[in-house]
């Protein structure tokens, strides 16, 4: 059974609609790490929608991290003030629909390699990666370009991932998808009672089985612990040595538990841990889940 999405006809645009994805289950669930980490980025707030001054002041702190990271010197703040306006009109002009996050995400790619798959090629035909002590409207635009056909690659990922919008609600097939959503909490339950264990749930099942035990007064609101983030971070980046992505191992090392991309495996790892204890917690207690959980 697929995730079910409402939509209303009110038009969207393309980061509001990147927004509510970013609330989807399924779609999170097939992103890797560092697919995650772009696509979050690019629901952040877009150039678009920044006014002029407040984009020249989060930009100027932007590119002063940046400068550290990338080993450039700011040695003349005139220079540095004109550099800002320059890339403030540059990003308003050709990247509009990039956020901030964005920008900082495709200089932090260009660092680590993982951009050099689409970076310009130099005279050895290695990518071209350097500033040349040149942090100027070419450089940057240099490495944006990079990053808008990794991030679109991401973002097709994601798309392709969706579930179709429904043209008009169907009363008779919600109810449908409700009763389905209900008697697999049921069948879940009654595994768990029979062998002490949570059966094979896809995520998507698991999210709905919490769903109704939640709706029904059940289960507890889910809580994301230190220590499930703490398990997440080590899982993945035990899974990206062993397929040799250190470049995202470092990053990920350096962002620590909090890093965007862990959260939604986290929050999963924490609401199977309540789906596992309410259950867990019903068979104690001797209750009968349809006792809770009807069909309409």
């Amino acid at each position: 059974m697929e995730e079910l999405t409402l939509f209303n006809d009110k038009p969207r645009t393309a980061v509001t609609v990147r927004r509510d994805m970013a609330k989807m289950q399924n779609v999170m669930a097939i992103l890797e790490p560092i697919e995650r980490s772009i696509f979050l980025s690019t629901t952040a707030k877009t150039i678009y929608e920044y006014e002029a001054k407040e984009l020249a002041t989060d930009l100027a702190k932007a590119i002063r991290y940046i400068a550290k990271d990338i080993g450039y010197k700011i040695t003349n703040e005139n220079d540095f003030h004109y550099l800002v306006v320059r890339i403030c009109e540059i990003l308003k002009r050709y990247y509009a629909g990039f956020t901030l996050k964005d920008f900082r995400m495709a200089f932090e790619m260009c660092i680590t390699g993982e951009l050099d798959e689409y970076l310009p090629k130099g005279r050895d035909g290695h990518p071209d990666r350097s500033h040349y002590q040149q942090f100027n409207a070419e450089y940057v635009c240099k490495i944006l370009n990079a990053y808008k056909v990794r991030r679109a690659k991401v973002l097709k990922k994601a798309y392709d991932a969706t579930p179709e919008p429904s043209a008009k609600s169907d009363p008779e097939k919600e109810k449908g998808y409700r009763n389905t959503m209900r008697r697999n909490a049921i069948e879940a339950y009654n595994y768990y009672k029979e062998n002490g264990r949570l059966p094979e749930l896809s995520l998507i099942r698991e999210m709905l089985c919490y769903n109704t035990l939640s709706e029904a007064g059940l289960a507890p609101e889910v809580v994301v612990t230190i220590e499930e983030q703490k398990v997440i971070l080590k899982r993945t980046i035990n899974r990206l040595i062993c397929s040799g992505r250190f470049g995202d191992m470092r990053r990920l090392q350096k962002a620590g538990i909090d890093a965007p991309e862990l959260q939604h495996d986290a929050f999963t790892l924490a609401r199977r841990k309540v789906l596992k204890a309410t259950f867990a917690k019903m068979v104690a207690e001797g209750k009968k889940i349809e006792d809770f959980v009807k069909f309409e």
